[in-house]
């Protein structure tokens, strides 16, 4: 009996710590993340993977947490437009964002 829950212990730790590991690939959406509060308006790349490393245009709130993200299809192509208010995506490399 104490053989067999000696076991049931090694497998759950295995398979948890393989659950811990695979969980570390996963990626997860901009959203709440920090951003820099001096700029509502943002563009960012995307070196985890979340837009498949394309570029993405972004709104922060003024305590500094990315309120809603737009998800480009293009790489360096994310610009910042009207005086800080807006962005766009374009198929040309343009000025980035602030982050």
């Amino acid at each position: 009996m104490k053989f067999t829950s000696l076991t049931t212990i090694v497998i759950s730790a295995t398979t948890m710590a393989g659950v811990a590991i695979e969980s570390e690939d996963m990626t997860v959406t901009p959203v709440g993340q920090s951003c820099d509060s001096k700029y509502p308006v943002q563009c960012s790349a995307d070196p985890k993977g979340w837009n498949n490393k394309n570029d993405f245009g972004f709104y922060c709130s003024p305590t500094g947490m990315i309120l809603s993200v737009t998800p480009c299809d293009c790489k360096d192509c994310c610009t910042v437009i009207d005086d800080g208010n807006n962005f766009v995506c374009h198929h040309e490399p343009g000025r980035k964002g602030h982050l």
